[in-house]
């Protein structure tokens, strides 16, 4: 018994805890506020009305009898007056003196009407008058009405309606409403109760698909077509799902590019330094296994600067250090270090455009851009092609182009090239170099001075890398 409360307490917490909930009674409460409001303003409009109506009819009726008696104040007139209402027993007609002395009435006057009679004070005189204001608890609602010819108070006509009619209406009045307040909150509780379940409907998706997510399964698909903020977070987690999925995907690639790079030129040195300290080696067989070992030493530094660079990037403790550059001099010093390299594909490089202007630039840096983006212009271009870089100039920045005549980037990739760990060729790893870290670092550069970078391509049909940089 004790678990079954616990149990029982533990869903009640859920379920308070529910958005859907909170959400419905929210709208639920909200709604019968102003549905009461309205409903009780109603109420009492109509109810007021019609009471008030009732005691304008009443004044008109007895002010009627003060103009006949007004004409003809006599005991026939009067008790002619008096007959005329004297079936109805819901009204009541008394006709007094100026003296309050009653002169003829059409019921009995007993101690309720005296009471409402003495009410009328005489200052008053001269003046039709009504009292309904206690419709609810007294017996009447009472008009007085003068009888005056020439200036003369002759007498005075009172009227008597019994309040029970008009509290038998409003009875039956409130019944009516009642019925329709009952009504209207069941349609209210069905309306917010299918409302904030629709309304819930995708929140509960959404968070089903979160907890895959939070659980590594990043296959998302919500189906979600609204046009609201509801549909714009779906889209923004299925993007999320995507991003995190390629991202895995190109991380676990880059630690089995990284562990194949690190693999190979460590077995080529430890297998070349056996060989290289062998006796029987000549000379000259030593050095070439020197070189070797070397040139893969090379090729591990250059790997662990690349990596080093980008963790200072990720901390944020890479900066640079700007000064007057000669463009002209940054394009010669590029020729000259990529020149050896080009030659081995026979590849022309092919410098155009102006540049004798100076620009503010961290001068190392941007060499490493335009020799990582040459050297890749140059991996995957064919023998006997051109390079071309081309320098413009625009009043507030220049920009420089970098063109190859290779086989180009397919369109699924363009997106993804900036990424780290991203490689176009992941099945060329070794022959072309690298784990994907070059263009990002080309990129992180780019921005630290300010600039941007962008990349058209067309498969077969060359790729270019488009460099924008202010002046200063």
């Amino acid at each position: 018994m004790v678990r079954i409360k616990a149990a029982i307490n533990i869903m009640k917490q859920r379920v308070s805890h529910k958005i859907s909930v909170k959400i419905g009674l929210s709208f639920l409460l909200m709604a019968i506020a102003i549905e009461m409001g309205i409903f009780i303003s109603l109420f009492l409009l109509v109810v007021n009305t019609w009471i008030n109506e009732q005691a304008s009819s009443l004044v008109k009726r007895g002010e009627n009898h003060a103009h006949v008696l007004t004409n003809d104040f006599t005991a026939q007139t009067i008790k002619h007056v008096v007959l005329t209402e004297k079936g109805d027993t819901d009204m009541a007609i008394i006709v007094q003196s100026p003296d309050g002395q009653t002169l003829m009435a059409s019921q009995v006057v007993n101690s309720k009407m005296k009471k409402h009679l003495a009410k009328f004070t005489s200052a008053s005189q001269g003046k039709s008058e009504v009292l309904h204001s206690d419709w609810m608890k007294k017996s009447y609602l009472v008009s007085k009405s003068p009888i005056i010819k020439k200036g003369k108070l002759l007498g005075n006509v009172y009227m008597f309606l019994s309040t029970k009619q008009i509290q038998k209406m409003v009875f039956d009045f409130s019944s009516v409403f009642i019925v329709l307040v009952i009504l209207t909150f069941l349609i209210t509780i069905f309306a917010t109760a299918s409302i904030a379940k629709n309304l819930t409907l995708p929140i509960r998706a959404i968070t089903s698909e979160t907890k895959k997510i939070a659980q590594g399964n990043l296959s998302v698909a919500l189906s979600i077509d609204s046009q609201d903020e509801l549909g714009d977070l779906a889209n923004s987690i299925e993007d999320m799902a995507n991003k995190l999925r390629h991202t895995k995907k190109e991380r676990n690639e880059f630690f089995a590019a990284v562990t194949h790079e690190l693999r190979t030129p460590l077995t080529f040195i430890k297998g070349y330094t056996d060989i290289a300290s062998r006796e029987s080696v000549s000379e000259g067989e030593r050095v070439k296994y020197l070189s070797i070992i070397r040139d893969e030493s090379a090729r591990l530094t250059h790997l662990m600067d690349d990596m080093m660079t980008l963790v200072q990037f990720e901390a944020h403790n890479f900066s640079i250090k700007k000064s007057s550059v000669l463009i002209a001099n940054l394009m010669d010093d590029l020729m000259k270090k990529v020149a050896g390299i080009l030659n081995q594909k026979n590849i022309h490089l092919n410098i155009i455009g102006s540049q004798q202007f100076e620009a503010k630039l961290d001068y190392a840096r941007m060499q490493q851009v335009l020799i990582n983006l040459v050297i890749n212009a140059y991996k995957y271009s064919p023998d006997n092609s051109t390079i071309s870089i081309d320098v413009e100039q625009s009043p507030k920045s220049f920009s420089i182009q970098i063109s190859d005549e290779g086989e180009g980037i397919d369109a699924a990739d363009l997106p993804y090239i900036f990424e780290h760990f991203y490689r176009v060729d992941k099945s060329r790893t070794r022959k072309t170099g690298g784990v994907g870290l070059g263009l990002t670092i080309v990129q992180d550069i780019i921005k630290l001075h300010d600039g941007n970078i962008s990349v058209k391509s067309k498969q077969h049909g060359g790729t270019t890398f488009t460099i924008e940089l202010p002046y200063d």
